[in-house]
């Protein structure tokens, strides 16, 4: 019990010795201490008030207030930090020898504002000088050290002119460890931005030359919610400029909206509507270029590979990459079940925001092992796309497609309102699943070449197909017609030779076809087959998706009888039946026209006989009665003259 009585006297005799310690300390020196270690270290100036008193626990050292940090002239505000109360953490030995060293320190619910301004200058530059530079005033000796520095319950305000972006933290707080101003350095910050929680862990191999301006090995990970960005490299906060490896996961929407404090726009499937990843090697320089390689990109379940430069530009920044994809879904492309198009539901009315056309310039080549572009399905792909102030051109130097191929470009134009156009050739094309995919009808097999030249306009598909205008033209070798039998019902006469099981085959076919306002007129439908041959004339109806077409066969050559075939209705079920009308107004015009001929003949034969009129060739009769009394009156006038003249 003596021993135990000696050891808990010798433990208060040194409490109150280290109390009468801290309360003898010069407490203001102190203070002072830390306010020189912090300018020698950053070139910064931090203003500590004389409200200091000591304290023995939790921690040995002193609290002192009000703390503040200037801000720039040019800043929003002018303070970069202010605070109520500073806690300063002493180290006990050194206090035994008269020395002041300190080992930690936290600061409560601090206001601190950072910003940048257009030109790149931000307010935590060290220095003092608010520049982008390196930090002048900074000393190239040994910087303070500390232990831990924390933040408790602050409020963080960061302003970005560059890119508009202002972002309000609270609930700031930080944790932070400098064990050696030249060696490694930790720190740790989590907060709220609009009730969203997030994170920034970041750590650094050199604290005292980044500060400097120097490029340092630094770490990062940020996250919000699911979301998350990491970077391992080489960085120089002052210049702003980095080189190392990038990885991001955004798959988070409600998250960033939180962050950002505004909605992001709606992907497409397949363009990263569920998930968007990055992994790439990343250098930044100091004019603000980016320059991506070795990059993976999942939209979705679509990984992109290649490499990306994002350069600056005086309207908006160029973006210049290289990328390849085992498969790509283009928007609006139908991603599940057959993928066959019905034919009756029409064409889409819903908007097309095109305005993410205007955000950058770009020049990009694709290669693609397949495509999905609306309801068309591409195997093979080599493209390039250019981007020039809101107007993309697409070059299809090889597209396999249905058996064969697609050349040519396609013009996305956004500077006012939306517009497409077109140049395309498709060759060898198996024409039956690309009509199913685009129109919802299988009625014709084969394989053609097909010439598409098109503009138009409008802000949804429904209305730029209903405003198409161009030219298109159809060549096709041996062939079928599915559901109409021409021969059979030529040589019965009989309209129900159609619907399923029936078929025409065809040894060749053609046409061509003017497109005007969403309507292609033709009038030169070549059909040659075996037992037939058959012209055409009509019209197709691409915004109402319907048709009205009269097929012309002849059985057996041009000797043959020719009997009209009607095919009119939605492209999707049109109905087809024998044109009887169509087919008796041709005859009674035909016997109209014989009629004509002969009471003509016959005119023209009484003229002749009763009146001596003949016409000439290419005269009409009408023409040659004229001429005839004109004759006559002129020789009539001839007579009278010739009797005045001489007397009579």
């Amino acid at each position: 019990m003596r021993w135990l009585m000696r050891i808990v006297s010798s433990l208060l005799v040194l409490v109150l010795l280290l109390a009468l310690m801290v309360f003898l300390m010069p407490k203001d020196r102190i203070a002072r201490l830390a306010e020189t270690e912090f300018a020698r270290t950053t070139g910064r100036v931090i203003e500590i008030g004389n409200q200091i008193r000591p304290t023995i626990w939790p921690v040995l050292g002193v609290t002192a207030g009000p703390v503040r940090i200037a801000n720039p002239d040019w800043a929003a505000g002018p303070d970069l930090l202010h605070a109520d109360r500073i806690a300063i953490g002493l180290k006990l030995g050194p206090l035994f020898d008269g020395q002041i060293r300190m080992t930690e320190v936290e600061i409560d619910k601090p206001e601190l504002l950072l910003e940048r301004r257009k030109d790149g200058r931000t307010t935590w530059a060290m220095g003092g000088s608010g520049g982008s530079g390196p930090a002048s005033g900074a000393s190239s000796g040994a910087g303070m050290t500390l232990g831990r520095g924390t933040i408790r319950d602050g409020r963080l305000r960061f302003i970005d002119r560059q890119s508009g972006t202002e972002i309000e933290m609270t609930d700031v707080n930080i944790d932070a460890a400098i064990p050696e101003f030249d060696g490694p350095a930790r720190i740790d910050l989590r907060g709220l931005v609009r009730g969203q929680p997030v994170t920034l862990n970041a750590s650094v191999e050199a604290l005292g030359p980044l500060l400097a301006g120097e490029l340092g090995a630094i770490e990062l990970q940020a996250g919000a919610g699911k979301a998350a960005f990491g970077f391992k490299g080489k960085a120089s906060l002052a210049r702003a400029e980095a080189e190392g490896h990038l990885t991001a996961d955004l798959g988070d929407r409600p998250a960033l909206e939180a962050v950002l404090g505004r909605p992001l726009p709606d992907l497409p499937e397949g363009l990263g509507a569920r998930a968007i990843g990055l992994s790439a090697d990343l250098t930044r320089t100091t004019k603000g270029a980016l320059h991506l390689r070795k990059a993976e990109i999942a939209l979705d379940d679509t990984v992109i590979r290649g490499e990306a430069d994002l350069l600056p530009g005086a309207d908006r920044p160029r973006l210049q990459g290289r990328f390849t994809t085992e498969r790509l879904t283009l928007p609006g492309s139908t991603t599940q079940g057959d993928g066959k198009n019905t034919g009756d539901a029409g064409w889409s009315t819903t908007p097309i925001d095109v305005s993410g056309l205007s955000a950058l310039d770009a020049e990009i080549s694709l290669s693609a092992g397949a495509i999905a572009a609306g309801p068309l399905k591409l195997g093979q792909t080599q493209a390039g796309v250019t981007l020039d102030r809101a107007r993309a051109v697409v070059k299809l130097t090889e597209a396999a497609a249905y058996g064969g191929g697609i050349t040519g470009q396609f013009v996305l134009n956004g500077r006012q309102g939306l517009s497409v156009g077109g140049d395309l050739s498709l060759k060898e094309l198996n024409l039956q699943p690309l009509l199913q995919d685009l129109t919802g009808t299988d009625r014709l097999l084969g394989r053609g070449n097909v010439k598409l030249s098109f503009l138009g306009s409008g802000a949804s598909v429904d209305a730029i197909l209903r405003s198409l205008s161009g030219d298109i033209a159809v060549k096709m070798g041996k062939g079928e017609i599915l559901g109409l039998d021409i021969v059979g019902m030529l040589r019965t006469m009989d309209p129900g030779y159609v619907g399923e099981g029936k078929r025409t085959i065809f040894d060749t076919a053609g046409m061509t076809a003017k497109i005007t306002n969403g309507i292609a007129v033709s009038d030169d439908l070549n059909i040659a087959a075996n037992l037939f041959t058959a012209g055409g004339a009509g019209q197709i109806d691409l915004g109402a998706r319907s048709l009205d077409y009269r097929l012309l066969p002849r059985l057996g050559g041009d000797d043959g009888v020719e009997i009209p075939v009607l095919i009119k209705g939605p492209w999707a079920s049109p109905k087809i039946r024998l044109d009887l009308e169509w087919l008796t107004q041709k005859r009674l015009d035909a016997e109209k026209a014989r009629a004509e001929e002969r009471a003509k003949a016959r005119l023209e034969e009484l003229a002749k006989d009763k009146l001596g009129v003949t016409p000439q060739e290419g005269e009409s009769l009408e023409t040659a009665a004229k001429r005839r009394a004109q004759e006559a009156l002129e020789a009539e006038t001839g007579r009278i003259l010739d009797k005045i003249l001489n007397g009579n």
